[in-house]
């Protein structure tokens, strides 16, 4: 299972949906019904249609029924299908004995087994898909054309059905349903929704976001669940982008794709994109402070500071898209999310608190307002002996919370600034330095502002491969 890295700087990760990164794929049309095979799954009279040979080395989970599998495995697929706008389109082939482990042979194929232990320990089971040649660009990113995609599934972990589940007939065992539609979300080209927030460094983190939580493509699957069988409002965003019709956005103030920022009020200019604009009838903005719109190319004013999350869904026609049992004309309609999206500042608010340590020494203690992320950029602490803070300080300091060692007893200054794209804020506290534990505890500040500061940014990296894994009961 490979799938992007979510920057672990950021609160969340910049889409709602992920697809695989790096070397991204999609099936395309002419590759389309995907057929695929399952291994044996324990009928007494399954059919052999790879024309293999040899026993029974990739039999279904022996804690789920005999023909579970074959059964499961369409209905994994069918799952995808609650995407009506997406051309995706499928095929079960039937029923292959000797399919065991990952080998690009040029069938897709879902096995039971792992025996050849390629699976990490606690792993559920894991895709993989054989890729070459980019077929595509979407969103000015190079998809490669998919040839073969395996899934193999960890015989070391008891699995069940979601029947079972549903008649409340469950313990600890986990939904080979939930389990299998996920992985054939990867086979599809889609990524999780959220990382294991424990490996920070493999891009794990916050998953606040309701639907990134109850998503298919979320990163686990706890014991005796049945919420991943089916694909939801997040896992149809990111499917249809690959398969179907689909629309994002552009706005002024942005840096790179996944950021705007500036300084409020934040007078934002926002336009809808799309390969399919001549189909687009109209758009709903939702600007993560409140406002809303239902205009194409809406301006939005952010007047407080805040890290915002915007969100559009745009309504498309196209035939293909109504309800055939119906004379309904639906359409499309596509909902486009960029998470913590928009970073409006304002002036940085600081303020701070002196400990004392022991004999001259003293910890600044900073207490500034740092709810907005990414909105201070820089930091000086500048002491003065004395109260006058015009002339030159005696030392300066670029930490967040600084040790200061005072060279001798009196009263001092010490100024905390705070610069960030909206200027700088500054912070001051006047005391006496002591040499005696525990004296000059407590001393708070009140905040200033004066001039303009840089704007440092931060660049995060990516990494690749893991496999689904289960959540503690």
């Amino acid at each position: 299972m490979i799938h992007l890295l979510v920057p672990a700087l950021l609160s969340s990760n910049a889409f709602a949906w992920q697809h695989i990164d790096p070397d991204p794929y999609i099936w395309i049309p002419d590759d389309m019904p995907i057929e695929f095979y399952v291994a044996d799954d324990g009928m007494p009279n399954s059919v052999d249609a790879c024309d293999a040979s040899g026993g029974m080395s990739g039999c279904c989970e022996e804690s789920v029924p005999a023909g579970y599998c074959a059964q499961v495995a369409q209905e994994g697929f069918a799952a995808w299908t609650a995407a009506a706008c997406a051309e995706f389109s499928y095929e079960y082939v039937g029923v292959c004995p000797n399919l065991t482990g990952f080998s690009f042979n040029g069938a897709n194929y879902i096995t039971f087994n792992d025996p050849f232990n390629e699976l990490e320990l606690g792993v559920l089971a894991a895709a993989l898909v054989d890729r070459q040649d980019v077929v595509e660009i979407i969103n000015g990113v190079g998809y490669k054309r998919a040839l073969d995609g395996d899934i193999v599934f960890n015989q070391d972990v008891e699995f069940t059905t979601n029947e079972l589940i549903e008649q409340g007939l469950c313990s600890d065992q986990v939904n080979m349903r939930g389990v299998i539609t996920h992985e054939i979300g990867h086979i599809l080209g889609m990524d999780h929704s959220c990382e294991d927030p424990d490996k920070p460094e493999q891009g794990g983190g916050p998953c606040p976001d309701p639907l990134l939580l109850h998503a298919t493509m979320f990163w686990n699957e706890g014991p005796c669940e049945t919420e991943a069988i089916d694909i939801n409002q997040d896992d149809i965003e990111g499917f249809t982008v690959l398969y179907g019709p689909f629309a994002t956005f552009q706005c002024s103030h942005t840096v790179s794709p996944d950021l705007a920022i500036g300084v409020v009020p934040m007078d934002l200019h926002c336009v809808v994109a799309s390969e399919f604009l001549a189909e687009v009838q109209g758009a709903s903005w939702v600007f993560g402070d409140g406002g809303v719109s239902e205009e194409l190319n809406p301006t939005h004013t952010y007047a407080e500071p805040g890290n915002y999350t915007i969100q559009v869904t745009v309504d498309g026609a196209r035939a293909e898209c109504d309800d055939p049992e119906t004379t309904e004309v639906e359409g499309w309609s596509n909902t486009y999310r960029k998470v913590g999206y928009v970073r409006a500042c304002g002036v940085p608010d600081a303020a701070f608190v002196v400990d004392h340590v022991d004999g001259l020494k003293y910890q600044m203690l900073n207490d500034s307002d740092v709810s907005v992320y990414g909105c201070i950029s820089d930091i000086v602490w500048e002491v003065y002996k004395g109260t006058d803070t015009g002339g030159e300080p005696i030392s300066t300091a670029k930490a967040w919370e600084p040790i200061i060692d005072f060279p001798e007893e009196g009263e001092y200054t010490v100024v905390l600034n705070l610069g960030g794209i909206a200027g700088t804020g500054a912070a001051s506290a006047t005391f006496e330095a002591k040499n005696h534990r525990g004296e000059g505890y407590g001393c708070s500040t009140v905040g200033a502002s004066a001039g303009m500061a840089s704007l440092l940014m931060f660049l995060v990296s990516a990494g690749w491969l893991r496999a689904r894994r289960p959540r503690d009961p």
